[in-house]
């Protein structure tokens, strides 16, 4: 059997389908979706309705991220601050653009599971950790160690960080997807007869610059400018500039004891940064 394995999507629908269809290509008979399916890019409509089709279509697999929680937290206090602006500008698009329906397809989805395909070894899938999708790691993280010894089965495929790594201990794995929504989608193709399943990553290469400039038609950019040009400025090739702004606005909070969300420190930052 071979499954797909797609992570962090952040409704970049056109990264997405070209992963479906490289992995259609490559002969894909199930997909596991490990969260963070939605927020950051326009149009997350576009991206849901790749989700239901290739539910509908394949077994599928949805783990749900901690954009998935935060949408979830909105719908049930409003009064979170959210407003459009850098911070929270993204977000609050999100929300508006999704309907009811799509909240309860995340709300049904747990933090963690095990697949457990007829006749193949089961595997662990989960955004972050199988408990906790918010938990950061890396393979040269002092906790993986504890990580890897409370899973339980032989391979664990998570996302959450964006970046494809692979850690065995000599008994279990723990395979990270990456995510499609960088300026190469990166995602895996997990492959079973009956033994150990074989894990294949794979680059998918999609129409960057048609991405960037659906920040401008539906109007995201204005709603959230700060954030929205560190994620181009990542696409274009810059770096991980969407973090780096992040962290440069929180030193500049601290600097001038103003609140996050003080749009003139994203601005500054922006500029600063050259994005």
């Amino acid at each position: 059997m071979k499954i797909a394995v797609l992570s962090d999507i952040h409704a970049n629908h056109l990264a997405l389908e070209a992963c479906l269809d490289r992995a259609k290509e490559l002969g894909a008979q199930g997909y596991a979706f490990l969260g963070d399916h939605v927020t950051d890019f326009p149009y997350p409509k576009k991206t849901m309705e790749l989700l239901y089709i290739c539910n509908d279509s394949f077994p599928c697999w949805f783990i749900r991220g901690n954009r998935e929680d935060y949408l979830l937290g909105h719908r049930y206090n409003a009064d979170d601050g959210w407003s459009y602006c850098s911070q929270s500008g993204s977000l609050l698009y999100t929300f508006e653009e999704l309907d009811g329906s799509d909240l309860r397809f995340f709300e049904d989805m747990p933090v963690g599971m095990e697949i457990k395909p007829d006749g193949l070894p089961p595997f662990s899938i989960c955004h972050a950790t199988m408990s906790d999708n918010r938990r950061l790691f890396y393979p040269n993280s002092e906790e993986i160690g504890d990580i890897i010894k409370e899973q339980a089965t032989e391979l664990m495929v998570c996302g959450h960080t964006h970046g494809y790594f692979v850690y065995d201990n000599g008994n279990k794995r723990i395979i990270n997807a990456g995510a499609v929504t960088r300026n190469r989608a990166s995602m895996l193709i997990l492959t079973s007869d009956g033994g150990k399943w074989q894990a294949e990553h794979y680059i998918v290469d999609y129409d960057v610059e048609a991405a960037i400039q659906e920040f401008t038609e539906s109007g995201l950019i204005e709603k959230a400018n700060g954030w929205v040009r560190g994620i181009i400025a990542t696409l274009r090739g810059m770096g991980d500039m969407d973090l780096e702004i992040v962290n440069l606005v929180g030193k500049l909070c601290e600097e001038r004891h103003l609140p996050f969300n003080d749009e003139s420190l994203w601005q500054e930052a922006a500029e600063k940064l050259g994005i």
